[in-house]
């Protein structure tokens, strides 16, 4: 195989990128809501720029899940409220679903 050949990067488009997360997450036993809600979020990410919070973390939340250390059914509560700011206790969930 060639440089160019090696280089080619392979595009998907956004629905595509969300169904692949949103399978992934429900294959480890996350909810379908909340694994559709995280994968829209983590497309958001990757296509607002901010890629160090995109499908690039997938396999490293995969891999957390599947190692116990991330709660797959949390109950996300808002602790206190003010008027800029809020005190979520996320339960060890997806950090994504915490704006829920």
């Amino acid at each position: 195989m060639n440089d160019t050949a090696v280089r080619q990067t392979r595009r998907i488009s956004h629905t595509e990128l969300v169904r692949f997360i949103a399978a992934a997450y429900r294959a480890v036993g996350i909810s379908v809501a909340d694994a559709d809600k995280a994968a829209e979020l983590m497309a958001a990410s990757d296509i607002s720029g901010a890629d160090g919070h995109g499908v690039f973390r997938l396999p490293q939340y995969i891999r957390r899940i599947k190692a116990g250390g991330l709660n797959t059914s949390p109950e996300i509560r808002v602790m206190r409220r003010a008027k800029a700011t809020a005190l979520v206790d996320g339960d060890n969930g997806l950090g994504s679903l915490e704006n829920r």
